[in-house]
């Protein structure tokens, strides 16, 4: 009897412990054409794959990258908090990226470079080299691709960012050292060097497998500092962006309305109604036909700040060789409050963005 008691004490105490014990956690699969997605969360999962699926439109439509051979590819969501961010992993032949998403804000920059670092490793394993032997510069400008074709708008921005700053060194950039926007234009112009598809290809598979193709990126002269300010400056003079930015509407809209002028005395700058009473000269004639044609063309891009005060400039204009000179003074002093307006607006918008990154 004694030994029945201890027997059932014992299963009801093994039962008890078990409802005390956590509920083992389910994990969901998605598969892509980049690797299987291991995870618990189904939405999380589905966030990841999307980052995939971006990298391999990336591949297939802009570079035109043939399918990679095995070895097979893994993405593990991990949730403990003691593990590493991102760590990429060679298990068996099987190449596995381990994933901690650090928080939301950064979570696509992370995943962005998670799957370019699973490409490249899959590129290196194949070739039986190590599975991080890739330079850092791809692995960089890869992510910055990935994240430029889930959201375009970042193309933009990027050339805007490059525009308004300083070059990075060549060496950070190479090192990877350098923020996204640089390894974005450095890989985009060092793909305008290298010319056809085939040899864009060429170059990835060789830097994934840790070659330096840097040399010889440019026929009989290497990649050095000067080759890669030259590609940097072409490029961004080569592609003119969809919209402007607010500063950038105001700048060109100064440009536009600036008029300088020899009347006898050296180059003199004149204002609108000033330069009314000289309308007469061939000089003058062809220079505002040539403004007119320029503010339409170039006032679609405009920032939707500064947009009226270009249409008021545009009618000043458009008038400049008909109207009599009190229609056109009535249609400057518009042009005038109308760039005011815009000015103060755009003071308004930036400040209320420098108090609310200081909530």
């Amino acid at each position: 009897m004694y030994r029945l008691f201890l027997f059932w004490l014992t299963i009801f105490g093994a039962l008890a412990h078990a409802d005390s014990l956590p509920p083992e956690e389910r994990i969901f699969q998605n598969e892509t054409s980049l690797g299987l997605i291991l995870g618990p969360d189904v939405t999380e999962n589905s966030f990841v794959a999307a980052h995939c699926e971006a990298l391999q439109r990336y591949l297939q439509q802009i570079i035109v990258m043939p399918e990679l051979p095995p070895p097979a590819a893994r993405i593990e969501m991990i949730t403990a908090d003691s593990s590493s961010p991102l760590t990429v992993l060679n298990k068996g032949g099987v190449v596995v990226a381990q994933i901690r998403i650090q928080s939301v804000s950064q979570a696509s920059s992370q995943l962005a470079e998670a799957v370019s670092r699973l490409w490249l490793g899959r590129a290196a394993v194949a070739a039986g080299k190590p599975i991080d032997v890739s330079q850092p510069w791809l692995r960089q400008s890869l992510k910055s691709e990935t994240l430029a074709m889930l959201r375009p708008a970042m193309v933009d921005a990027w050339y805007r960012q490059g525009r308004a700053t300083a070059p990075a060194r060549l060496r950070d950039v190479v090192e990877g050292r350098a923020p996204d926007f640089e390894a974005f234009l450095f890989w985009r112009a060092l793909r305008a060097e290298l010319g056809g598809a085939s040899e864009q290809v060429r170059v990835m598979i060789a830097v994934s497998r840790g070659e330096d193709v840097l040399r010889e990126a440019r026929p009989k002269k290497p990649w050095d500092e000067e080759a890669w300010l030259l590609a940097r400056a072409n490029l961004l003079l080569t592609r003119m962006p969809p919209s402007l930015s607010m500063q950038e509407s105001a700048d060109a809209l100064r440009d536009i309305s600036r008029f300088v002028f020899d009347f006898g005395k050296g180059d003199t700058v004149w204002d609108g109604p000033a330069l009314v009473f000289y309308r007469e000269a061939k000089g003058v004639k062809v220079a505002m036909a040539a403004r007119w044609s320029a503010l339409q063309r170039e006032i679609l891009r405009q920032n939707p700040v500064y947009h009226n005060a270009w249409r008021a400039l545009g009618s000043w204009l458009e008038n400049f060789e008909t109207a009599t000179p009190e229609e056109l003074n009535e249609l400057w002093g518009n042009y005038l409050r109308e760039r005011a307006a815009a000015e103060t607006l755009q003071r308004e918008v930036k400040q209320v963005l420098i108090d609310s990154n200081h909530l």
